[in-house]
């Protein structure tokens, strides 16, 4: 009784500054709204504090980790059925593809994945992330993927994953993981691989001399880094198209 009392209390309040927030657009007003009412509320009263523990005992070479960008909890944000939150301690491990939060301080060591069925997008520094539940899963991985608008009619998905391998050192079992993507397209309202440039082409074939010369000035950026290799090219297409 005195929980769901407390819950009425805060829910009249947050009434009230949103009422009084709504005379602005989405500003750092709202969100500071929001984080009040998180922090007075308490973490206990979020939805998503009842997924699993994140449990992690990988044995690994070179400090190689099974997560998106690094081992760390970086802040975040989140929309989970339907309800925005930010200000959070995220990490995002691409080898299980779940979504992990650090749900109180560094103090405390607890760790849980977010249920992602009911995660539409989150955001983690600057990269937005959002569950893909329209994809054909018998054509593509599904799950999370980076979003980034390529253009105003068309929109890149990329799936960061890893993928896992046993090696033996020193006579001792170790795990290396390889990073691995998935590219997708959304174009006239379609999801399209375009995983290699032969896919790229079959889309824009008028700019095919162009395509194959920005591969070739790009071959280091293609083998090192990817995911920036198809955003720059994606991004070079559209100002061709222009």
């Amino acid at each position: 009784m005195k929980t769901f009392q407390k819950k009425l209390h805060f829910i009249i309040l947050f009434g009230l500054f949103l009422s009084i927030s709504s005379i602005y657009s989405q500003t750092s007003n709202e969100v500071a709204t929001y984080n009040w009412f998180d922090k007075n509320l308490g973490i206990e009263s979020m939805d998503f504090k009842n997924g699993s523990a994140h449990l992690n005992f990988d044995q690994t070479d070179n400090n190689e980790n099974r997560y998106y960008f690094s081992d760390d909890f970086r802040t975040g944000s989140l929309t989970y059925n339907g309800q925005n939150y930010f200000d959070l301690y995220l990490k995002y491990d691409i080898y299980a593809d779940e979504l992990v939060i650090r749900p109180y301080n560094e103090s405390n060591t607890t760790k849980i994945n977010i249920v992602k069925e009911n995660v539409s997008s989150f955001k983690i520094g600057n990269e937005k992330f959002v569950n893909l539940k329209e994809v054909n899963l018998q054509l593509f991985k599904g799950g999370y993927y980076e979003e980034i608008a390529a253009s105003n009619t068309t929109i890149l998905y990329i799936k960061h994953y890893k993928e896992k391998k046993k090696i033996l050192k020193e006579n001792v079992s170790l795990l290396q993981f390889v990073p691995q993507y998935e590219f997708i397209l959304l174009k006239d309202n379609k999801f399209i691989s375009i995983n290699n440039k032969k896919e790229i082409i079959q889309l824009y074939p008028n700019q095919k001399r162009k395509i194959n010369d920005f591969y070739f000035l790009n071959k280091d950026l293609r083998k090192e880094n990817p995911s920036l290799f198809m955003k720059n090219i994606m991004k070079y297409i559209n100002n061709l198209n222009q």
